[in-house]
């Protein structure tokens, strides 16, 4: 079991005794997803809640999510722990738990709509926390190749449904830019060119896409969600392009002029949301403040790593460390201590 009290390291040559705050409870795997909308059935921006629907989504992704905080927790641990046995031990743990999902095959049976378009952000946080987990420890390469297979096989459905099934506007939306994130980080753990490609021109097109004064369009339809829905979709772009770039390979061919149009769009918007209200042409949800949304900017980390933006990371050393559990928990830890060129030459 995931849970036990004692555990085989390095194939077998020791074991180790630990708490039970060093591994995490065993979670069910999810296979089978199957929700409606948060939204009112007649909400044409999708910016009415249905309170009744909302909390049942809520309800059906409780415990993916809470796996993901539980990984992301127990990661964090071991990147800090000095003790090699206890490092590995965490690490180990981790890997076992998306082992057994991996065997489960989960999220795999996504029988509606919504449930395709809400399951990518869930495969990218597993994913993140899987990597960091796994280059900890130089063993379980049986288990490692299970997780591989049913992440490669998650990711090509992932692109299928958005490139065949998903509707205009969530194919390049903030759902887009969650997929992308979750695909690109697939392809760099098992090396595939196909899904590393699919995350470069999907992080393009979320660029593209962008008005001259850094809104997005699609996200500005969200009225007065509009705001929280461009920070929403920043979290995964931004991260997505650093996390390639951090891979060797290069910026993509990413237009990180017109990304920081968007990004400082989006940190004014945060200070004094009118100037999103008058975009938006509704009032704004996300309250005024940078320390107030802490929670939705974890992203300006990588972004700081991405272009050394020094303005940027001034404003973020009251709010650091930033944390993001679908990004890999402690944002700060794992982008805020250097800046990447990404202008060497990509791997090809």
């Amino acid at each position: 079991m995931v849970a036990s009290t004692m555990i085989v390291l390095l194939g077998g040559l020791s074991s180790v005794s630990y708490a039970k705050e060093q591994c995490l409870d065993p979670r069910e795997p999810v296979v089978s997803l199957d929700f409606g909308s948060r939204y009112k059935a007649d909400s044409k921006f999708r910016s009415d809640i249905d309170t009744e629907s909302d909390a049942e989504v809520t309800k059906a992704l409780k415990t993916i999510d809470v796996f993901i905080q539980d990984l992301t927790r127990i990661v964090g641990k071991a990147q800090t722990e000095e003790d090699p046995e206890k490092q590995a031990a965490m690490s180990t743990c981790v890997v076992n738990a998306v082992y057994d999902w991996a065997k489960a095959d989960a999220l795999s049976d996504l029988r509606t709509m919504n449930a395709k378009l809400a399951a990518p952000a869930r495969l990218g946080g597993i994913a993140i926390a899987y990597a960091e987990a796994g280059n900890m420890i130089p063993d379980m390469q049986a288990e490692k190749q299970v997780i591989e297979t049913w992440l490669q096989a998650r990711a090509r459905a992932t692109m299928d449904f958005f490139d065949n099934e998903a509707t205009k506007g969530a194919s390049r939306n903030n759902l887009r830019a969650w997929a992308s994130l979750a695909v690109g980080k697939i392809g760099i753990i098992s090396k595939q060119k196909e899904l590393v490609d699919w995350s470069i021109e999907s992080n393009r097109t979320m660029i593209a896409g962008s008005a001259d004064d850094g809104s997005l369009p699609l996200e500005m339809r969200r009225k007065k969600y509009a705001l929280h829905y461009q920070l929403h979709a920043l979290t995964p772009l931004v991260t997505s392009i650093a996390m390639l770039c951090d891979a060797g390979y290069g910026n993509g061919d990413a237009d990180l002029a017109r990304l920081g149009t968007i990004v400082h769009f989006s940190i004014e918007g945060v200070k004094n949301p009118a100037l999103v209200e008058a975009v938006a042409d509704a009032h704004q949800t996300v309250k005024p403040g940078l320390k107030t949304n802490a929670a939705s900017l974890a992203w300006l980390e990588p972004y700081v790593s991405l272009t050394d933006d020094k303005g940027i990371s001034a404003e973020l050393a009251d709010l650091r460390p930033l944390l993001n559990s679908k990004l890999g928990g402690d944002v700060t830890r794992i982008y805020g201590k250097s800046h990447t060129d990404c202008n060497t030459d990509p791997v090809r």
